[in-house]
């Protein structure tokens, strides 16, 4: 216990004169309360030598708070569970705050009760205690012995509190859970003091306002400027700033607001000087009344300094936040997709390549003939045709990749089988079928979200792209340029595309690795079975030799000194000497080491499917992205790129993309006639028929286009015999012709992007002919040099132009079948008849405008001459010129020509009007 021995007030001595007594009492007063405030850095702890002089006290009991603010955690919100741990152990710790409190026998203090404050971190004691008796003070005024009542009261206060601060520090108290849950505490940097005088009156409200390192002060009286402020409440712990905060209207408060820098010590002067009164300093007669501080704790303003600095500079905010979530994107989300994608390429998920499950497949659903076969053989006449082609491809895959497989033909033609029949054994084969991209991409966001799910991309947000679209709005509106969180298509599909190519990294050199090991082992069996022929040969001529057996004899230089067994001379390949030579004949003459299969992994394969495909012309970025993507593989050797394509140019957004290199070409075409009678025998056979021999030239008809020819087994399987089948697929072939080429009706034929005259000059002219000069359709009528009708009829597939020297050459048929396709639309008199009336229709208008045209050209030249005279306007001779002359017989040539045409179309049109009249 700690205090300061004070000396006892010797007896009353009563004085002649009271003002002697008055000034007497202010002296021993005056010193007291110096001692008292001055001077308790001396105070010394009492001991046993030193004894305690009781003081004479009063009859009157005294109370007061002190708070001990570092009994339990600071709570600081509702999510802050730490409290209920301080629950339990509530009652000890209050009971320990009992006994630090000094219990000083000189001023009989006592603890009359403990108040926890779980949410403030602390608790409040009241206590009771007693004041010494002033001597002489019945001689004093009842103004001047009040205030020397309160002095005395406030020196004894503040022992008792001292007293408090220095037993919690002797003590070296610090509750187990605020070592357990406060850095500070358990470190022991506990800024502010661990008891305070109450000097207010405590406000124990239990509402959900939690503490934080900011108060508000409010002033019930005159203002208190900041530097009492200051004064006031500093003790509690260090001031981070003082914010005055003036009136808004008369109604409202004078407050400020004070910024500590730890939130325990905000909560202490919270808790101790609430209520407190603060006289005011003002050096004037008539000092104005005394302020009362009302304190609360202010707003946290944590969450709206972030969002006002959001909002305030979003041209910084933003980019940060496009880093921040890019980051996060690369840092956790890129692995994840990486390795779906390579168990996409592996087959990780894929139930087919698990041997159980694969097993469990063929004897349960395929046994009961539930499962899918292949309608492919490779026995078959088409396949053996292109065994040249495949061997190639094998070969190629084989090898280091160093440039593009491009494989083209005709739709139909067999590309896909070739492809997957080479690959059909190859572990990492990653396919992406770029028709299918662009038939269900209707949007960017949908082509995106196709190409992610034909690599394994996952996780993809698509509704994210869309928040993205959204935030960018709002950022134009707001900073005048975009945000960056919507990336353009090519972004988009580079950056799964990036993804792809590290999963597929991560395959090659796997692959790679259990290469070189495989090749190791490879030597290591080349080296052993070396050793084992050099063994077999010297047991067959030598024998075993012994080189103990020298010793013994006493043989060689050595063996003389007995030092044992010499060793071969300088080049001499002994293979059995020594003692272990028994162990190594039976080692390696057992036989040859059995040969270990070579596992040699092969580099992962990505197959592009209909790479830049006909009439996707507006997926020219995607084409653009996956050559490049391509390019990119190939250059690193990272993987083989396969090009799958109908277009003949394909060529050209590949060359882009690699320059400089030429590419490993496999170019398709229709099967020829015997490969395709074989072909279609040999599924006949499968279903127990024959093919007849006289319908081998109906077979003929239908040409080597595979998707046709596996149409014709369906229809045979179905019950139709050779030549019905053939001539229904023929039928329905013309039909798709007149109602895709031509339109049923006009409406439809405006809707084309060729006229119906052009799609008859191909038809006719593919039907006399086997091919077409493609320089001489264009230039001519109808076409008249128009190259779109043209590109867009090879779009639809009506024909096929073949280019030499990467230029077009000449024009077949879209497929083989249409050719005699067309020879039945042809005998169709109806629909030819309906057609040619159409064509001679659109003649006859074009031939009267010639004729027109020439007459208003003659017209025109006779007005050279004068109205009535006759004389030539320039010159006055009445001589024709010769230039005039020669443009007057071309036009009287162009108008004999036209109405000659006239004449000529006007029968055909009549013909054909009979036609259409006589003929249903």
């Amino acid at each position: 216990m700690l205090t300061r021995p004070l000396r006892r007030f010797p007896a009353p001595i009563r004085l002649l004169g009271a003002s002697a007594t008055r000034h007497r009492l202010q002296t021993r007063l005056a010193s007291t309360a110096t001692a008292s405030l001055d001077d308790l850095s001396n105070v010394q702890p009492r001991s046993e030598a030193q004894p305690v002089v009781p003081l004479e006290l009063g009859e009157d009991r005294h109370t007061a708070y002190l708070y001990f603010n570092t009994v339990f955690p600071i709570r600081l919100g509702m999510w802050d569970i730490r409290y209920l741990a301080a629950k339990m152990e509530e009652e000890t710790l209050l009971q320990q705050i009992r006994d630090l409190v000094v219990k000083d026998s000189i001023y009989q203090v006592r603890v009359e009760s403990v108040y926890p404050r779980e949410k403030d971190g602390g608790a409040f004691v009241k206590f009771s205690y007693s004041l010494p008796k002033i001597p002489y003070a019945e001689d004093l005024p009842t103004e001047e012995a009040a205030a020397n009542d309160k002095k005395q009261e406030a020196e004894v206060l503040k022992i008792l509190e001292k007293q408090a601060v220095d037993s919690i520090k002797a003590a070296g108290w610090k509750p187990m859970i605020l070592r357990l849950t406060e850095m500070s505490a358990v470190m022991g940097k506990l800024r502010t003091a661990p008891a305070f005088l109450v000097k207010g009156k405590p406000w124990m409200e239990d509402m959900n306002r939690f503490p934080n390192t900011t108060i508000r002060v409010e002033f019930e009286g005159p203002e208190i400027p900041q530097e009492e402020l200051y004064e006031v409440f500093r003790p509690y712990g260090r001031i981070h700033n003082i914010y005055p905060q003036p009136p808004s209207n008369k109604d409202t408060p004078r407050f400020a607001t004070i910024t500590y820098s730890s939130i325990r010590a905000a909560a202490s002067a919270r808790n101790t000087l609430h209520n407190a009164v603060i006289p005011s300093t003002l050096p004037t007669d008539n000092p104005p009344p005394p302020t009362v501080l009302r304190i609360l704790y202010a707003e946290r303003q944590r969450a709206h300094y972030i969002r006002d600095f959001a909002t305030s500079h979003p041209r910084i905010m933003i980019p940060l936040v496009v880093a921040l979530l890019g980051a996060v994107s690369y840092a956790v989300f890129d692995p994840i997709r990486e390795f779906f994608v390579k168990a996409h390429v592996e087959g990780t998920f894929d139930s087919d390549r698990w041997v159980l499950l694969s097993w469990l497949k063929r004897e349960t659903l395929g046994r009961l003939g539930l499962t899918s076969r292949n309608a492919r053989s490779s026995s078959t006449g088409i396949e053996k045709e292109r065994e040249e082609a495949k061997e190639k491809m094998r070969n190629w895959i084989k090898d280091v990749p160093d440039t593009f497989i491009v494989v083209t033909g005709p739709k139909g033609s067999g590309k896909t089988a070739l492809v997957e029949e080479v690959l059909q054994d190859g572990k990492h084969v990653l396919t992406i079928d770029c028709h299918q991209l662009c038939k269900n991409s209707r949007s960017e966001a949908k082509l995106v979200a196709e190409l992610a799910n034909s690599v394994g991309y996952f996780p993809q947000f698509v509704l994210g792209s869309s928040i993205n679209n959204m935030i960018d709005l709002a950022a134009m509106g707001l900073i005048g340029q975009k945000a960056g969180f919507s990336a353009s298509l090519d972004a988009q599909l580079k950056a799964i595309l990036e993804v792809t190519s590290s999963a597929l990294a991560k395959i090659s050199n796997s692959a790679r690795a259990r290469a070189a090991a495989a090749a190791k082992s490879q030597d290591a069996r080349k080296d052993n079975e070396i050793d084992r022929t050099k063994v077999v040969e010297q047991l067959e001529t030598e024998g075993v030799k012994d080189g103990r057996m020298d010793a013994v004899a006493g043989v060689g230089a050595l063996s003389e000194l007995g030092v044992g067994v010499e060793p071969p001379s300088a080049g001499e390949e002994a293979v059995i000497i020594g003692p272990k030579s028994s162990a190594l004949v039976r080692a390696l003459s057992l036989g040859p080491c059995p040969e270990e299969k070579q596992d040699v992994a092969e580099l992962p394969v990505v197959v592009l499917k209909g790479f830049a495909a006909k009439g996707e012309s507006k997926q020219t970025v995607l084409w653009d992205v996956l050559s490049e993507w391509a390019a990119v593989l190939v250059e690193n050797q990272v993987a083989h790129v396969v090009f799958v394509s109908d277009s003949v140019t394909v060529t050209k957004p590949l060359a882009a993309a690699l320059p400089n290199k030429p590419f490993n070409a496999i170019a398709l075409d229709d099967a020829s006639p015997e490969a395709s009678i074989n072909w279609l025998e040999a599924k006949l056979t499968e279903f127990g028929k024959e093919l007849p021999e006289v319908s081998k030239g109906s077979v003929a008809r239908l040409g080597g286009r595979q998707t046709d020819l596996e149409l014709l087994v369906s229809k045979i399987h179905a019950g139709f015999e050779v030549d019905e089948a053939v001539d229904d697929i023929v039928a329905r072939s013309a039909t798709e012709i007149r109602k895709t080429f031509f339109g049923d009706d006009e409406s439809e034929a405006k809707s084309l992007k060729w006229t119906r005259q052009q799609a008859w000059r191909i038809l006719t002219g593919l039907t006399k002919n086997d091919e077409l000069k493609y320089a001489d359709v264009l230039v001519n009528a109808p076409f008249n040099s128009d190259e779109t009708a043209l590109r867009a009829l090879e779009n639809a597939e009506m024909i096929s132009i073949q280019h030499r020297d990467s230029r077009p050459s000449v024009i077949r048929p879209g497929k083989p079948v249409y050719r005699h396709a067309f020879g039945l639309l042809l005998s169709d008199d109806v629909f030819r008849s309906s057609v040619e009336y159409q064509n001679v229709t659109a003649a006859i208008n074009s031939a009267s405008a010639d004729l027109k045209s020439a007459s208003q050209g003659l017209i025109e030249l006779s007005q050279l001459f004068g109205s009535g005279n006759g004389k030539w306007v320039f010159g006055g001779g009445t001589a024709l010129p010769a230039e005039i002359e020669v443009r007057v017989t071309a036009l009287l040539k162009k108008m004999r020509e036209s109405e000659e045409k006239l004449d000529k179309l006007g029968k055909e049109k009549d013909e054909l009007l009979k036609t259409l009249a006589e003929k249903e």
